[in-house]
């Protein structure tokens, strides 16, 4: 009968010590799948980080080629202007002195 008894408190010993090995074990799972998701929560940022200022470059790039487009073409329109008005003025003095010889 003490056998009996002595196997059981055994049996329950072991039995308790696998619980706490589950416990250590499940609090260990628990810290390392933390760590993991705060790894990844960082890369996760890391890359949207990166892709944000990747978006913000293309934007600058395009809104630069923009304005650059702009003051071509506003100087492109300024020079016409410019021939335009020589051409008015030349024109102006060429009926100037047409008018004074005229008279």
């Amino acid at each position: 009968m003490e056998d009996v008894i002595k196997q059981i408190v055994d049996a329950e010993k072991q039995a308790e010590a696998r619980i706490e090995k589950a416990k250590e074990d499940a609090r260990e799972i628990v810290l390392k799948a933390r760590e993991e998701a705060k790894l990844l929560e960082k890369e996760i940022i890391r890359n949207a980080e990166t892709q944000a200022e990747a978006l913000v470059e293309k934007a600058r790039a395009e809104g630069e080629e923009e304005a650059k487009k702009v003051l071509e073409e506003g100087n492109a329109e300024i020079e016409e202007l410019k021939v335009k008005a020589t051409n008015n003025f030349e024109r102006a003095i060429s009926a100037g002195i047409a008018l004074v010889r005229g008279s």
